[in-house]
């Protein structure tokens, strides 16, 4: 069973406000102690379940006030098991996510912009690309396990889900960052393979398919979920479906070796996945139940409905051109 230990320490006249916030726990899951100073500390144990509504009810009764902090802690094991079966039952069929604040937590380590992050994008969109020109299936794979680029995409989409706009703009910095690196270190590699890009050209001469929409679209999906539920160890495999890194590559190579047509087909296939991974992490999102503590506020101006409408909207767009594609109509067919 997934439990939470929740720490609040307060003022000790601010602490009668956070008792009540945990009046609906038994007396035995949370206790109060005064400490030296004039202040008090209170700890609660939560499930998972119950974890979100009551930060959100302490976050409520604590706005405006000074001097308080909250802190979350995962439990390994807690002793002794619950024996009531409705409430057993209750916590397992229920479908939760991490706290938006959790999860806040763990999605802002992969927008960090560091030489770290800049020289792992680029040494794999190297690995990536020399993998593409001498048709190395397994040598592309490795590639896109290390590339960090889709970290700055997901939290783009939680950003856009709650609404924080400094964190849209610090994830549309790491990802233009990252994908400006790899496109130069690809483009690089581009003039100096410019003889040997005959399996790259052949990779990006067809038109654009429908799949190349779907594949993203589940990937988002699925690197949603995970982070929303905090198996963020999963999220490996993802990085190799999201197939970001191989079309990136191949726009740098060919885009060194001369061949346009195939370059603008491959940052095509780019933009497809960036906007159909991103659309569907909002809607996974959105389904988990992430939401604003408070839908207007002076942190969270932007509508949800208005932005997966307009991720929506730009997912059918691209698959409208995908379609026209097929039949001649796009300039990229």
């Amino acid at each position: 069973m997934t439990e939470r230990l929740v720490q609040v320490v307060v003022r000790a006249d601010d602490a009668d406000r956070v008792e009540a916030c945990l009046g609906e726990l038994k007396t035995d899951d949370w206790y109060r102690f005064d400490v030296a100073g004039g202040r008090a500390v209170l700890i609660a144990a939560l499930h998972e379940v119950d974890t979100q509504k009551t930060l959100d009810a302490i976050s409520d009764a604590l706005e405006g006030r000074a001097g308080w902090r909250l802190d979350t802690l995962p439990t390994e094991a807690s002793l002794p098991e619950i024996a009531d079966e409705a409430a057993q039952e209750r916590i397992a069929q229920h479908e939760t996510a991490l706290a938006r604040e959790e999860i806040h937590a763990d999605i802002r380590q992969g927008t960090a912009l560091t030489v770290d992050y800049l020289v792992l994008t680029a040494l794999a969109t190297v690995v990536a690309a020399i993998g593409l020109s001498q048709e190395q299936t397994a040598v592309v794979i490795g590639a896109m396990v290390i590339a960090p680029l889709l970290g700055p995409i997901l939290a783009f989409a939680f950003a856009t889900t709650l609404g924080t706009v400094p964190l849209m703009l610090i994830a549309l910095r790491t990802l233009g960052a990252g994908l400006g690196v790899a496109g130069l270190a690809a483009l690089a590699l581009g003039l100096v393979l410019r003889g040997t890009l005959d399996p790259v050209t052949e990779a990006f001469s067809a038109p654009i398919s429908l799949i190349t929409l779907a594949l993203p679209l589940a990937s988002g999906a699925a690197a949603a979920l995970m982070v929303a539920g905090g198996q963020t160890s999963a999220l490996v495999g993802v990085m190799v479906a999201a197939a970001l890194l191989p079309p990136l590559s191949a726009f740098g190579l060919l885009l060194g070796g001369g061949h346009w047509p195939e370059a603008l087909r491959a940052l095509a296939t780019v933009l497809v996945n960036i906007a159909a991974i991103n659309f569907a992490a909002q809607l996974v999102f959105r389904l988990k139940g992430i939401r604003p503590r408070r839908w207007e506020s002076e942190r969270h101006r932007t509508s949800l409905r208005v932005s997966l409408g307009v991720s929506a909207a730009i997912v059918a767009v691209v698959a409208g051109v995908i379609l026209a594609s097929g039949h001649d109509w796009a300039w990229f067919g």
